[in-house]
């Protein structure tokens, strides 16, 4: 009876680190999906305001759409040195890139599963300016 109640008292524990680690991954992704999206649209308010005055279209400035959302994501809470990052401009001012990627250790497995890799967690985000006709 012991052995039993050791072995299921084993299972539990690993479902319940599983079912942690799980909710911390998803926690993760979440919170970079949000920074992507908000730093890709902090990007596409960056319009070429000289192109637009001379030829009545609205592109990006790439520079200052990049800085914009580069100033962004360096005000966020949850922003680090652990996170790579690539913002990237689209050719011809249409729109804004961020790529934003994590590695993410387990927590409550890590003792279950000694030498694993860390989860690789990758978010995309575009955003354009919106243009509404009058």
């Amino acid at each position: 009876m012991t052995i039993w109640g050791i072995g299921l008292t084993l299972v539990v524990a690993a479902f319940a680190g599983l079912a942690i680690d799980v909710w911390r991954v998803f926690a993760e992704r979440q919170d970079l999906a949000g920074m992507a999206d908000s730093a890709a649209i902090a990007g596409a308010t960056a319009i070429d305001l000289a192109h637009l005055n001379d030829t009545g279209e609205v592109v990006l400035d790439p520079v200052l759409a990049a800085q914009r959302a580069l100033d962004y994501l360096e005000h966020q809470d949850g922003w680090g040195d652990d996170i790579e990052h690539q913002v990237t401009p689209d050719p011809g001012g249409v729109g804004l890139t961020i790529v934003l990627e994590r590695d993410i250790d387990f927590t409550l497995l890590g003792p279950l599963l000694p030498g694993e890799d860390p989860l690789h967690v990758t978010v995309t985000a575009f955003a354009s300016p919106n243009v509404i006709a009058p």
